[in-house]
């Protein structure tokens, strides 16, 4: 993979030095290959650790030449991309006028199989042919796991690289949340040793990043900095405001809050008689997101810090290091997974870190409930992790229509997040806890069949300056479309089934055949002449 790109002399060594191997794949594609197997053959090789797939070249590395993809090759790492979730480098090479096309496929993230959009889901390769993976093997992926950088031990540092105070602040903390007294009186040694922060070979990075000293952390870990920038316009180039800390997590937990909430304003909202206020910035939502950013960045990457990017309008914090393995943008509120294990584990028994992922929950939640929308997520090249807060008021009457519902039942955090999607959306085709929510009389069905959509009840429309909204998003009542179509019929003499489309291009052929069924079941119209110049008239009553 990272011999990218070759020159006619490597490819020449490479055809020589072997056969086919599950790092290397020939075919001869001199004209064609069929674009979802070129997707299924690029995740099968991916999930075997990685190689080349080579076209234009036979099974006996014989070069002839291939014409595929010719004039495109800088369109395919795109399309594999999007595809598979893999960036692939593609290289044209020319020996002897023969043209060849490799293709660099990295392995596969530790405990997450590539997917493919092709013939196969999770495709791995069986000889010569590909075949979906089994599930033992799949099993086998999910049980991986990222060797804990958090828990491996620097054996050139002791007790004494460690700063007292951050020490005596943890073990405050700790005895708090265990409740436990007797904890105050262990010794610095006795306490790293319970918690797995020291062994006899060493102290552990966890302990280097939460208590070490700060030339000893410049020495060692100089990119656990955490820096922060202020902004009255996020867009800007120039900050208004810098600070950096590079210093033991532990003493600047607090302190990086406060720079924060020192910038912090209210925005006012009236409800009734009553003036509310809200913070632009919430203390709990910013926590959990830098808690996250501690336990989940890679410390491995160098040169790369946790920023902090902050303006009237949000906050951004970035972390080093795209998402952990097995986590993607879809799945981010669904599953839980740790990067830096001991290091989490250290944070939640000083009270600091929810353990079973709620975290990230809260975030959105809270966000969502004061009526600012929901966070935004982004990963950025693989390379980091982005999470994005907003600090405005989006909707009061949103705020209002939630605490109105809390009053009434409980919602879980995906129901809350699902309303906030209907809200943001305004009006959706599929809703997850559907029957559910119809039930409590929180969303609305509108139109039928394929046109079946839904909407945030009227509950949350009603006294607001919305309600015009609701009207337009409700639509027309099925009655009031089958009075229209009578009304045309009347005045008319004879409606036609494109009169009725061109009137109600809203609807769908199938929906106006469908009312103008159920008024001929009514006995109200008949159909008169044949199907192809006939037209819908008034049944004649005697």
């Amino acid at each position: 993979m990272f011999d990218y790109p070759l020159d006619d002399r490597q490819l020449q060594n490479l055809l020589d030095g072997g056969t086919e191997s599950e790092n290397l794949e020939f075919k001869i594609a001199q004209n064609s290959f069929n674009k979802s197997n070129l997707y299924d053959y690029v995740a099968a090789i991916a999930n075997e650790g990685g190689g080349k797939l080579i076209f234009g070249v036979k099974n006996d590395r014989k070069i002839v030449g291939s014409k595929v993809y010719q004039g495109t090759e800088n369109k395919l790492p795109h399309e594999i991309l999007q595809n598979t979730n893999l960036k692939v480098f593609v290289q044209p090479l020319y020996i002897n006028k023969k043209r060849v096309v490799i293709f660099f496929i990295p392995p596969r993230p530790i405990g997450m199989p590539v997917a493919s959009s092709g013939k196969y889901r999770y495709p791995m390769r069986a000889g010569e042919s590909l075949v979906e993976m089994d599930t033992g093997t799949l099993q086998q992926i999910f049980s991986e796991t990222e060797p804990d950088f958090s828990s491996e031990v620097i054996s050139s540092l002791s007790v004494s690289d460690l700063n007292k105070e951050a020490l005596s602040k943890y073990r405050l903390l700790w005895s708090q949340k265990a409740n436990r007294k007797e904890y105050l009186n262990f010794d610095f040694t006795k306490m790293l040793r319970s918690l797995n922060l020291i062994t006899e070979k060493g102290v552990t990075h966890t302990a280097l990043i939460l208590f070490g000293k700060k030339e000893v952390l410049n020495n060692f870990l100089p990119d656990t900095e955490i820096v922060f920038e202020w902004r009255q316009d996020l867009n800007k180039t120039n900050y208004d405001y810098r600070r950096l800390w590079r210093d033991p997590f532990i003493l600047i937990y607090d302190q990086i809050w406060d720079v924060l909430d020192a910038r912090n304003t209210k925005y006012s909202f009236q409800e009734g008689l009553i003036q509310r206020n809200l913070k632009a910035f919430d203390e709990k939502p910013f926590r959990e997101a830098l808690l996250n950013a501690v336990c989940h960045r890679d410390y491995k990457m160098r040169g790369h810090s946790i920023f902090i990017k902050a303006s009237t309008d949000s906050y951004q914090i970035e972390s080093p290091g795209g998402l952990v393995s097995g986590i993607t943008l879809k799945n981010i509120l669904l599953r839980t997974a740790w990067r830096n294990r001991r290091l989490a584990e250290s944070l939640e028994k000083a009270g600091l870190v929810e353990r079973s992922g709620q975290g990230l929950d809260d975030i959105f939640e809270i966000s969502i409930r004061n009526g600012k929308g929901s966070p935004q997520l982004e990963e950025v090249y693989s390379s980091s992790f982005k999470i994005t807060i907003p600090a405005k008021i989006k909707d009061e009457q949103f705020i209002k229509f939630l605490e109105s519902i809390s009053s009434e039942v409980d919602l879980s955090f995906e129901e809350i997040l699902e309303l906030e999607r209907i809200r943001e959306e305004a009006k959706v085709k599929d809703v997850r806890f559907r029957d559910k929510l119809l039930s409590l009389g929180l969303v609305e069905m509108v139109g039928r069949g394929r046109s079946t959509r839904y909407i945030l009840s009227h509950k949350y429309y009603k006294g607001s300056n919305q309600a015009g909204i609701y009207t337009r998003l409700s639509g027309i009542s099925r009655e009031k479309y089958k009075e229209l179509i009578l009304k045309h019929i009347r005045e008319n003499g004879k409606g036609k089934l494109r009169d009725f489309k061109v009137a109600f291009s809203e609807l769908t052929p199938m929906d106006i055949s469908n009312l103008l069924r159920e008024l001929k079941q009514g006995e109200l119209i008949i159909f008169d002449g044949d199907m192809k110049s006939g037209s819908w008239v008034m049944r004649k009553t005697t």
